[in-house]
């Protein structure tokens, strides 16, 4: 009886503390003091003033309570997800996880080698000597047996070439 008389004036009070918040709360704020009531019903006095000021005092410091652990488990939670970012991004960055590096450097190899293909046979020649095989342009003009300045041009033509197919990369 106590209950269905006091119910929806106490969830009222409730919602006067947890506005903002979900709106479950009040009644279960009311559903926990009523059931508080209930079980510490025999240590209480029959007295309505006294009842009247308990119940809203309990709703009251009930509603703090959940206030504060809402507020703990927010600040749990951004804790929390930051430091899920943190390990995800150390996952999937390419410097700090090998995998994901070994994916991105043969997938930026398939890439440059494609480029590198395209360069006219000349151009490619004398580029893979020079990067790949670690040649000097002098002793590239040597072993191609052509002068050093065709070397220079070969180079800068291979250069420009590859610049404008890998600007998107």
């Amino acid at each position: 009886m106590l209950c269905r008389e006091r119910y929806v004036s106490l969830i009222s009070y409730a919602r006067l503390f947890l506005s903002g918040v979900e709106s479950s709360w009040a009644e279960d704020v009311v559903q926990d003091v009523l059931f508080g009531l209930w079980q510490n019903r025999r240590s209480l006095r029959d007295d309505p003033a006294e009842l009247q000021s308990y119940l809203l005092r309990s709703v009251y410091n009930r509603c703090i309570n959940y206030l504060k652990r809402a507020r703990r488990m927010h600040l749990l939670n951004n804790q929390y997800e930051d430091r899920m970012l943190s390990i995800l991004g150390d996952c999937w960055s390419p410097d700090r996880n090998p995998v994901i590096s070994s994916i991105f450097n043969a997938d930026l190899r398939d890439i440059i080698s494609e480029a590198v293909a395209k360069l006219p046979p000349r151009c490619r020649e004398v580029f893979t000597m020079s990067y790949i095989d670690n040649l000097s342009n002098k002793e590239i003009s040597e072993r191609l047996g052509i002068a050093l300045s065709t070397v220079e041009n070969h180079m800068y033509l291979a250069l420009k070439q590859l610049r404008t197919s890998l600007a998107g990369i």
